[in-house]
C-alpha cells in the first residue's frame, strides 16, 4: 500500500504540470520551415518553473532553448536516432506517464471532493486547535564567540535592541532584531523551542544555533493565536483527500483489471 501512495502522491506532483493552453496557439519561431507554437513554450516555461521554482527565465531565453531543442530534434531524425529500442522504451513512457495524468486529472474533475468532506476535514485537524502566538527579537551572529560577547554586553544592562543594531548580521537587525509576533511552525525548530521557553522580557543565556547561525533571542511575548480560516487552508487539504480519492479510484481499477505480474524486480 505504501508504494501506491508513493505513486499517487507522484502523479499528483506530475499533474500539477499541466495548464491549460490558449485556444490561439500562435507561432513563435520558424526553424528550417517548422512552426513552434506558444503551447510548446508554455508548457516549456512550466517544466522549467518546476524544476527550480524560485528562478525567472526571460521568456527571450525561454525560446531560444525551444529553438535549440527543434535544431536537435532535426539532427536527430537525419541520424535516424528515432528508431532505436531505446528512443521506443522512453516514448512508451512518456505515453505511460502523460496519459496516466490525464487519466487521474479527468477523474478529480469528474469526481471532485465534495465540499462538505473538506469542511469536515478541516474541523478534524484545525477546528478549534489551539494557536500560540510568539513575539521575540534575536540577534544573528556568525559564531559562537561573538555571541558570548553579545550575551556578556547583555548580562551588564546592554540593550538589547542597541546591540542587535550594531553585531546582528540578519535582515532584522536595523530594526533592533525583532520579529514581531510568529507561530512556533513559522521558524526553525530549536529557534521556536528556544522562544517557548523562554518567560516574557528574558533572553537566552546561551546562544542558540541553528542553520543560520548563533542566536541570541529576547521573548517579549505570547499569546493565543486565531487557526487559518477553511479557505486559507482548503487547497492543502483538497490535495490530501484528492490522493486518497485516487488511491481508491486505483484499487477499484485493479480489482476489475486482469493483472499477472512476470517479473518482479529485486533489489
Amino acid at each position: 500500500m505504501k508504494s501506491t501512495s508513493s505513486f499517487i502522491a507522484l502523479i499528483a506532483l506530475a499533474a500539477a504540470s499541466f495548464t491549460a493552453i490558449a485556444e490561439t496557439d500562435e507561432s513563435i519561431a520558424i526553424v528550417n520551415g517548422n512552426e513552434l507554437k506558444q503551447s510548446t513554450l508554455q508548457l516549456y516555461a512550466v517544466e522549467r518553473r518546476q524544476n527550480n521554482p524560485k528562478s525567472k527565465i526571460p521568456a527571450a531565453q525561454l525560446v531560444d532553448d525551444i529553438v535549440n531543442m527543434q535544431l536537435l530534434k532535426e539532427e536527430a531524425l537525419k541520424k535516424n536516432l528515432n528508431e532505436g529500442e531505446e528512443f521506443s522504451a522512453r516514448m512508451d513512457f512518456i505515453k505511460l506517464s502523460m496519459l496516466s495524468q490525464v487519466a487521474m486529472l479527468n477523474f478529480l474533475e469528474n469526481n471532485p471532493v465534495p465540499e462538505e468532506l473538506l469542511k469536515k476535514e478541516y474541523d478534524a485537524r484545525i477546528g478549534d486547535i489551539k494557536v500560540i502566538e510568539l513575539k521575540a527579537s534575536h540577534i544573528l551572529l556568525k559564531d559562537a564567540a561573538k555571541a558570548k560577547e553579545v550575551i556578556a554586553k547583555l548580562n551588564k544592562g546592554g540593550d538589547f535592541a542597541t546591540l542587535a543594531k550594531e553585531y546582528s548580521t540578519g535582515p532584522s537587525g536595523p530594526k533592533g532584531g525583532d520579529l514581531g509576533w510568529f507561530t512556533p511552525q513559522r521558524m526553525v525548530p530549536e529557534f521556536s523551542e528556544a522562544v517557548l521557553e523562554l518567560e516574557n522580557g528574558k533572553y537566552t543565556k546561551e546562544a542558540v544555533r541553528t542553520q543560520f547561525g548563533w542566536h541570541v533571542i529576547l521573548r517579549s511575548g505570547k499569546r493565543d493565536g486565531t487557526p487559518p480560516s477553511f479557505d486559507a487552508v482548503k487547497p492543502s487539504i483538497a490535495a490530501a483527500l484528492e490522493q486518497e480519492h485516487i488511491r481508491k479510484h486505483i484499487a477499484e481499477l485493479r480489482k476489475d483489471a486482469d493483472i499477472k505480474i512476470i517479473k518482479k524486480t529485486t533489489k
